[in-house]
């Protein structure tokens, strides 16, 4: 009864253990994936606020075009800092 009852487990462990296996590896899985989504609406959060203030605030539009785009009003001038290596 002993070794039928040993058989039955071992068979059990043999068939189940890749399942379980598998199970593991699919809920990490799961979890990293559901971290990536939380960063992908993170930043989507961050572009339609940037998209509402571009279209609402000329200060911030302003704030881009001279910070991120380089531009400057007419008659200004733009003085560029590189730092050098000794």
């Amino acid at each position: 009864m002993l070794v039928a009852v040993l058989a039955v487990a071992l068979a059990w462990g043999a068939v189940f253990r890749p399942v379980l296996r598998e199970e593991d590896e699919l809920r990490a899985k799961k979890a990293e994936l559901e971290a990536r989504v939380a960063d992908l609406e993170a930043q989507v959060r961050t572009l339609r606020e940037n998209q509402e203030r571009l279209q609402s605030d000329p200060r911030f539009v302003e704030k881009i075009a001279r910070e991120d785009l380089g531009y400057a009003k007419e008659g200004e001038t733009i003085f560029k800092f590189v730092e050098s290596t000794p």
